[in-house]
């Protein structure tokens, strides 16, 4: 028998959605920005990425308290998303690797539980 996956997995990474979507466009869009070009981004494609990549970590975030979270191919979006991002942050900003704060580090971990959902919802129902 399958046991249902329990909550706080999905609660725990809407946080971390939610908060990685909102509180760069609340209180540092500015340095929201500053990262973009240091990134690579042209200024008139920054604000643009900025809101569409915003907008996409709150609606992984309001994904995850959906049905959404029982398909598989939701968290196999939102591993390639996390894998994207740390890809560009690692190739153009290798700073991020030694920070204090580990940003690159920790991605190791959320990207690991985002694999093993994505395997959890994958596995046919069983009697």
């Amino acid at each position: 028998m399958n046991k249902p996956l329990p909550c706080y997995l999905h609660y725990s990474l809407a946080l971390l959605w939610l908060w990685s979507g909102l509180q760069p466009a609340l209180s540092a869009p500015e340095q929201s920005l500053e990262l973009l070009a240091r990134v690579g981004f042209q200024t008139a494609w920054q604000m643009p990425v900025f809101a569409l990549s915003s907008a996409l970590d709150v609606a992984f975030g309001i994904g995850c308290f959906t049905a959404l979270r029982h398909r598989s191919w939701f968290w196999l979006a939102q591993w390639a998303t996390v894998a994207g991002y740390s890809v560009i942050v690692a190739a153009t900003l290798p700073e991020m690797w030694t920070h204090p704060f580990a940003p690159l580090v920790k991605n190791v971990p959320v990207m690991a539980l985002m694999f093993w959902l994505f395997r959890q919802t994958a596995k046919p129902n069983r009697p």
